[in-house]
């Protein structure tokens, strides 16, 4: 007759100390431990729900937040969801206008997405990427796009006669809160994608 294997020692998940089973369920060496284990099994249970909770509340706050918005506030995520995307893409090169370099460094900082027909006088081009490129402060704002050099460096970029288009075009769009929901959706993926291909790209330069 073969004798019975004799049980593999465990370690008891309380004390870590080595212990032969009774069971081969049994998690730890003693009754002592036995109590501390279902305590901190309660605890960690407690502690998951508090987390489940949690997250439970923040999804429905960020749900009130964003029912809250108007359309401005979905234009300015927009906005600067598309802005981001650009400076991502253009990430390197030159100002558009004057063709100084840009310190890439801090965003939001010395790049601004630099509009060709600007905001203001063609709103309905605000996310046209062919009228956005990366530009210096000085020329997008203290020069109001220095727009002589620009049209000759954007001519150079993406040819005369998509620039052309561009200028012409005074087709009026209007943007509703589901289409500016999307744009910021798209643009704030493919920023993460272009950031990280950039980031990739200079690691291996350096």
């Amino acid at each position: 007759m073969a004798k019975a294997k004799k049980p593999k020692l465990k370690t008891c998940k309380v004390c870590n100390k080595e212990f032969t089973p009774y069971l081969s369920t049994q998690k730890v060496c003693s009754t002592s431990c036995a109590i501390k284990f279902a305590s901190n099994e309660i605890k960690r249970t407690e502690e998951k729900d508090r987390k489940k909770r949690l997250s439970e509340e923040r999804k429905l706050l960020r749900i009130r937040k964003e029912r809250l918005k108007t359309k401005s506030d979905w234009n300015k995520e927009a906005q600067a969801a598309v802005n981001k995307y650009i400076f991502w893409r253009d990430y390197g090169q030159p100002c558009i206008a004057c063709g100084g370099s840009l310190n890439y460094g801090v965003r939001g900082g010395s790049v601004d997405a630099s509009h060709y027909r600007s905001r203001g006088s063609a709103s309905h081009l605000r996310f046209n990427l062919l009228n956005i490129h990366a530009g210096c402060v000085h020329c997008n704002r203290d020069l109001s796009g220095n727009l002589i050099p620009y049209r000759i460096n954007l001519i150079n970029k993406i040819g005369e006669e998509r620039v052309t288009r561009l200028e012409h075009d005074n087709t009026v769009r209007k943007f509703d809160i589901e289409y500016l929901k999307r744009m910021k959706s798209i643009f704030t993926r493919r920023a993460r994608w272009y950031e990280k291909r950039r980031k990739d790209q200079y690691s291996e330069v350096a």
